[in-house]
């Protein structure tokens, strides 16, 4: 989905975290909010993985939505669902 698509109260925790988590006043993302590889990990066995994205947890509704520069929003099911950052690290080794 895009973010027109957004259910009224995704869009809300959406605006909050902008402003709280990346401490600025705005509306829309911009392409550097877009800053982490997910992998998904459903109970069933199955995954996503995405890059260019960042997650929102909301206990209270019982579900996690994934935000991604290209591939769209995303919600999922909290319960049985795992999330795992991950984060490259390039070297130089045999480049040489």
């Amino acid at each position: 989905m895009k973010r027109n698509d957004l259910p009224e109260r995704w869009a809300d925790k959406l605006k909050s975290y902008i402003c709280e988590k990346l401490g600025e006043d705005r509306q829309e993302l911009t392409a550097t909010d877009f800053r982490f590889n997910l992998k998904i990990n459903f109970e069933d066995g199955s995954f996503a993985f995405f890059q260019y994205a960042f997650y929102i947890l909301d206990q209270d509704n019982n579900e996690v939505a994934i935000f991604t520069e290209h591939c769209g929003y995303h919600i999922f099911p909290l319960y049985g669902t795992k999330l795992e950052l991950l984060e490259s690290k390039w070297t130089d080794v045999g480049t040489g």
